[in-house]
């Protein structure tokens, strides 16, 4: 039976926004969405340096849902911040969730997000809903930033967790695995390697409680879950903890 509070052995959040409390223990990966929480995404990690545990990462991108609204400045702006700032890309990707999705836009966006993070040498946290086939196609072209890459949230098939994870990218999974009736997500888990494997809140939720559902159903200690989550993120986002 896993331990009901894996905290003895740290906590990587590998993906979270500005709302929720900042980290006691262990680290944060903070990702901003828009023009409009960049600038308090970098102050909040600022405000964080050296202080381990308990660092904030950045991460710095335009989300799909957000491409429609950015400024035509966005990409002059977000590229300046990230010259000036230790940070990564994301939230980007791509959401083909609703039809009147304007797919070409979220893609050029991707791309060039995607492009920034293999130049300036930096993670990228991929954003991606009903759009896996185009999302792999879009990575083989562009290719996969080396400094490391995660689909967070992950949502897809098994075979689809194959494939990225053959590609080099981590997959990290959020408290959607304690909804019921989530069987091609869990079964998903299952084949997930366990050097290629992070968890997340993405929200408000607690964190320890996903470390021990997903313990449960890969059938480990839960604490022995959360030290290698910890230790793969730290792997996938090295460039912001130098």
């Amino acid at each position: 039976m896993p331990p009901s509070d894996p905290s003895a052995a740290g906590f990587f959040d590998a993906h979270c926004h500005l709302g929720q409390p900042a980290a006691s223990v262990g680290w944060q990966v903070l990702c901003g969405t828009s023009e409009a929480d960049w600038g308090a995404v970098l102050q909040r990690a600022a405000s964080q340096t050296g202080a381990e545990p308990g660092q904030i990462l950045p991460m710095l991108g335009l989300h799909p849902w957000q491409v429609p609204a950015a400024s035509s400045r966005w990409a002059e702006q977000l590229e300046s911040l990230l010259r000036s700032h230790q940070a990564g890309l994301g939230e980007c990707g791509l959401d083909f969730a609703h039809e009147d999705a304007d797919r070409a836009a979220q893609e050029a966006a991707f791309r060039l997000q995607l492009r920034w993070a293999q130049t300036l040498h930096r993670p990228v946290a991929i954003h991606a809903v009903r759009a896996w086939g185009r999302l792999i196609d879009l990575l083989r072209e562009e290719g996969v930033p080396a400094a490391g890459a995660m689909v967070h949230a992950f949502g897809g098939s098994p075979e689809t967790a194959r494939t990225l994870q053959d590609m080099g990218l981590y997959l990290s999974f959020s408290a959607s695995l304690l909804k019921p009736g989530r069987d091609r997500l869990r079964a998903a888990l299952a084949v997930v390697e366990e050097n290629r494997l992070l968890l997340e809140t993405d929200g408000a939720a607690d964190l320890a409680a996903v470390i021990v559902e997903a313990a449960r159903l890969r059938g480990v200690p839960a604490e022995e879950l959360a030290a290698r989550t910890c230790e793969n993120g730290k792997r996938c986002f090295k460039e912001l903890m130098a």
